[in-house]
């Protein structure tokens, strides 16, 4: 019993060995093969990897960035209009502050503001989302720009390929196949990786500018409504929303008098 119990654990780890030799193997594949794409490319290979990092790269940190931006704008100024209804200004600036993203940094910035009339909150509300719209566009023209010149950078390879594959056949004194076929491999290589980095590029870039619309939208009826919750918060008239619920005080009854 003993005996079999080895000989199933052997066949097993003879299995497992030659899975990771095989995926080490596939490794090995993938890595030559990318070496060789390299190698048949040239230069304009190389330039063409280093845009598609620089891509990669900021695709990322895009990602990241707008990963961190706070998701419900309802339920934050929902909130804030109970501490506005209860006249708790400094309350409602440290909800904002407790808060990630950059809406809840604009929404603070007009609470600081919230004594002031209705167009001067509305200016400074504008202001910071004027500020702020840089930062949701950083480094997207850099993305832009390689899925522009991508297909060029490309057709440069392509150019180059086929400068290579005339001159071997001015070298050889034929233009047999195996003469040109180093050239137009070299045109055809970086003309797909021009491609495939400007689309890959183009997607993403087209992705991330309408979801900055899409933000910078909810952005700003944020800011509008709580403009409009401050204004009406100050002139002490109650405000149709249900984002603010002004705090009703009732009165003690007057006691009966006796005759």
């Amino acid at each position: 019993m003993p005996a079999t119990c080895l000989g199933v654990a052997n066949i097993y780890n003879s299995r497992q060995l030659y899975r990771f030799l095989g995926g080490v193997a596939a490794s090995v594949d993938f890595f030559s093969g990318f070496q060789e794409l390299i190698k048949q490319g040239g230069i304009v290979m190389i330039i063409l990897i280093l845009m598609s990092i620089v891509a990669v790269a900021i695709v990322i940190e895009r990602l990241v960035f707008f990963s961190q931006q706070h998701g419900d704008s309802k339920a934050l100024l929902r909130l804030l209009g109970q501490h506005i209804a209860s006249d708790d200004m400094n309350g409602a600036v440290k909800v904002c502050s407790a808060q990630k993203g950059m809406l809840p940094r604009i929404l603070a910035f007009g609470l600081k503001r919230g004594t002031k009339n209705r167009a001067d909150i509305t200016d400074a509300l504008s202001i910071a989302l004027m500020e702020n719209l840089n930062t949701l566009e950083r480094n997207l023209g850099i993305i832009g720009t390689i899925a522009v010149i991508a297909p060029f950078v490309g057709l440069l390879g392509t150019v180059s390929g086929i400068i290579h594959a005339f001159n071997d056949i001015a070298l050889k004194g034929n233009s047999s196949p195996s003469v040109v076929a180093a050239g137009v491999g070299e045109a055809l290589v970086t003309t797909a990786a021009g491609l495939f980095v400007a689309v890959v590029s183009v997607v993403f870039f087209n992705y991330f500018k309408t979801r900055i619309k899409a933000y910078n939208q909810e952005m700003i009826v944020a800011a509008n409504q709580l403009a409009e919750m401050l204004h009406f918060h100050n002139i002490g008239e109650p405000i149709p929303t249900d984002l603010y619920q002004p705090v009703v005080t009732t009165r003690a009854a007057a006691p009966a008098t006796v005759k």
